[in-house]
């Protein structure tokens, strides 16, 4: 794994006072890893993604966008409820797959925040649109259940829609395309790479905290971004071209996976920790506590690919999705990072 970015965790990752790692269990998920068909994502889910056989710029705008907001999704005062839309009727999504059927809800039904020119027969994002999105529009956009189950930091989203419209126009023709031909389909490319491209022209991609003197790098959301687009692409029968540095992409660090492996034993927790997570206390980004959380999966993470022999995003996928049985409540911070 070549990330210029794990390279800032690594001095500090296993200097933690809050989070534990237990190598017994490590070793035994390992294992059971090595023994398992694990496969990359299509991201196809119905109702929430654009169909497996959409044009590939459709699908290149779509995870794009997504994740110029994918954070945040559980209200930080009682009772702590996820966002959740209802779309199409009686069908029900939470969290992060309510804010990307939000998307394609708003695709199919025709929002202004498609351009009005058809490219291909295809609609798309206008990127000139959402650099003057109203907040009465955003709000739309999102549309909750109910007023208890509303997105949260939705002023945070409305700003970033602005200054991704804003360079993505000035930048890219206000394609997304553009970046990845840019990159040439790599995550990493002596700083022209997508992840490195979102990081340094777009700032509200920009992921990293400061802790016990180190300077770290974490920016999920843009390798998130990167591993949604290879996964449709692998499944994509050849159809579009594969990121060729997939096996660079670093830890996806979020609260999600931190969650999944205490879940399985692997991470354990201080008492002061657990009982803080427990009652809902909000943690600040760059809080000790916050930083051992995602430092601690980084390092966890890392080893089983490096282990199992496997890349981040079958890794990541596979280990959240291990995770969701997990009733148990996840670190609260109000952070655009994750």
């Amino acid at each position: 794994m070549n990330n210029p970015y794990v390279k800032t965790l690594e001095p500090v990752w296993k200097d933690l006072d809050y989070v534990a790692i237990n190598e017994e269990k490590l070793q035994e998920l390992i294992e059971k890893l090595k023994k398992g068909e694990l496969k990359t994502p299509s991201w196809a889910v119905p109702n929430v993604h654009p169909l497996i056989d959409c044009k590939p710029a459709l699908w290149i705008d779509f995870i794009c966008w997504i994740n110029t907001v994918n954070f945040a999704f559980t209200n930080f005062e009682p009772p702590y409820n996820k966002f959740t839309i209802e779309y199409p009727e009686r069908t029900f999504w939470s969290g992060a797959f309510a804010m990307k059927a939000s998307f394609w809800r708003a695709y199919n039904e025709g929002s202004p925040i498609l351009s009005p020119k058809d490219y291909r027969g295809t609609k798309y994002i206008d990127p000139g649109y959402m650099n003057r999105i109203s907040m009465k529009e955003v709000r739309k956009l999102f549309q909750s259940t109910d007023s208890w189950h509303q997105i949260p930091m939705i002023r945070e989203r409305w700003k970033i829609f602005h200054e991704v419209g804003k360079v993505l126009l000035e930048k890219y023709n206000g394609s997304w395309g553009e970046l990845f031909v840019k990159a040439d389909f790599r995550a990493f490319n002596n700083g022209k790479g997508i992840v490195e491209q979102l990081v340094t022209n777009f700032p509200s991609f920009w992921d990293e905290r400061m802790y016990k003197g180190h300077r770290l790098q974490f920016n999920k959301r843009a390798q998130l971004l990167v591993t949604m687009y290879h996964g449709r692409a692998i499944n994509s029968g050849g159809g579009m071209p594969l990121i060729k540095d997939i096996e660079d992409i670093g830890p996806i660090a979020d609260y999600t996976v931190p969650k999944a492996l205490k879940f399985l034993g692997v991470l354990e927790y201080s008492p002061e920790l657990e009982k803080a997570i427990q009652s809902r206390k909000i943690f600040q980004p760059g809080e000790p506590e916050e930083v051992e959380n995602r430092l601690a999966m980084s390092y966890v993470m890392k080893r089983i690919c490096d282990e199992a022999g496997i890349t981040m995003d079958k890794a990541d996928f596979c280990i959240w999705n291990m995770g969701r049985k997990s009733k148990e409540p996840h670190i609260l911070v109000p952070t655009t990072d994750y």
